[in-house]
């Protein structure tokens, strides 16, 4: 799926909030060839352990059983481990300016003024065998010293869970870096090829963190801070490294899969400006009339001339949201823009998240679901529900 994510293993949901972070490098771990088909890569056993939905749950492998005093525990190593892989996704260059007072560059994600970035998605599935669990941000109102919380976006992510580099084709010589990136780390869709144990529901979100096993999190492009700042690089074939979970604070059952390669060509000048309304802003944008920043979410099947309602927004009656997201309806498979929506939302129901109606498109009897922060580029969760008022 060129709008959104690998369609060979990938099935679109909810989007992620996401922060900058920093820290030191640590030895080079193996690497994974982005290029290469995910596939190839050698899943865990299918998922054991799928988490109850009360927080009494027995089973001794349940990870929300590690929560002791306000801290977390290492997982029994005779219990399902989770294992992560990074998967780069959607490269885009573009060019756009920053003004000195805005939160990427106050938090070091680049600097004032004009300035050129690589951006791209990054996908951290979770094929191992066993759910990673984070856990609340707090706890006891005690912060977990793991995360951090960011002042100008308001909400904690985990410190340092990826790091992202430009290195050359030649050899390993660094050529412009990314600040480690800090992740609000959530369920956002299930990764396809894992057995008919994986979950059919999220389970984790920013609130209680973490990547249930055979699901992913997905960093949009999209999304502040999301890039590497290539203002002073020459024009180019290079490679994009991105490696997570370098520090190895998160237990998995292996970790000569957290590393990345892709090869990107930077050229001379940015390429034309598209009409793609899922690349990554050039400037400023807010409210569902933009035609960038967005994020297809999902495409889902109606019965041609029933009311349809899809929504992120429990006050409507329809999923929840976190931060301020906004929605856009299309009418068949794919992305649109917004001359061409068949529903767009904003703020519905005396609150800050989406909620739309619409007449199931005829002839089609199939819409796709665009999520985006109402303003562009800033973090935000959308977690749909859909339902059809059948006469």
């Amino acid at each position: 799926m060129s709008a959104a994510m690998p369609a060979t293993r990938l099935a679109a949901s909810a989007i992620i909030l996401v922060l900058v972070g920093c820290g030191d490098d640590p030895t080079p771990a193996p690497t994974l060839d982005a290029g290469a088909d995910v596939s190839a890569v050698g899943m865990d056993a299918a998922a054991k352990v799928d988490v109850p939905s009360g927080a009494d749950a027995v089973d001794p492998c349940d990870p929300r059983r590690r929560l002791r005093d306000g801290g977390l525990i290492d997982p029994d190593p005779s219990c399902p481990l989770p294992n992560l892989i990074p998967v780069i996704d959607r490269v885009q260059i573009q060019t756009r300016s920053f003004a000195p007072g805005s939160c990427e560059v106050l938090e070091g994600c680049t600097m004032p003024g004009r300035r050129r970035l690589l951006r791209f998605d990054l996908i951290t599935p979770n094929i191992g065998a066993g759910d990673l669990y984070l856990g609340p941000p707090v706890i006891n109102n005690r912060p977990d010293g793991r995360f951090e919380f960011g002042a100008c976006h308001m909400h904690y992510h985990f410190r340092g869970y990826a790091d992202y580099r430009l290195m050359s084709m030649s050899g390993d010589a660094e050529v412009a870096r990314g600040h480690k990136q800090s992740f609000c780390l959530l369920d956002s869709a299930r990764y396809m090829g894992m057995g008919r144990a994986v979950s059919s529901r999220e389970v984790y979100t920013c609130v209680d963190q973490g990547i249930h096993a055979g699901w992913f999190d997905l960093y949009d492009r999209a999304l502040d801070c999301q890039y590497i700042d290539i203002t002073d690089v020459p024009p180019g074939r290079y490679r994009v490294r991105a490696r997570i979970n370098e520090l190895r604070g998160l237990t998995e059952s292996r970790y000569d899969d957290n590393e990345v390669f892709r090869e990107v060509e930077i050229p001379a000048s940015d390429p034309p400006v598209s009409n793609d309304p899922t690349d990554a802003c050039a400037a400023d944008a807010e409210g569902t009339a933009r035609d960038c920043g967005w994020v297809v979410d999902r495409a889902l099947a109606c019965t041609p001339g029933t009311r349809v309602t899809v929504g992120c927004n429990a006050a409507c009656g329809s999923g929840t949201c976190a931060g301020n997201p906004a929605l856009r309806v299309c009418a068949g498979d794919g992305p649109c823009t917004h001359a061409n929506a068949v529903a767009e939302n904003d703020d519905a129901c005396g609150t800050s998240c989406p909620s739309v109606s619409f007449m199931c498109p005829l002839f089609r009897n199939r819409y796709t679901v665009m999520t985006g922060g109402s303003r562009a580029g800033s973090a935000y969760e959308c977690h749909l529900e859909a339902a059809e008022a059948r006469p």
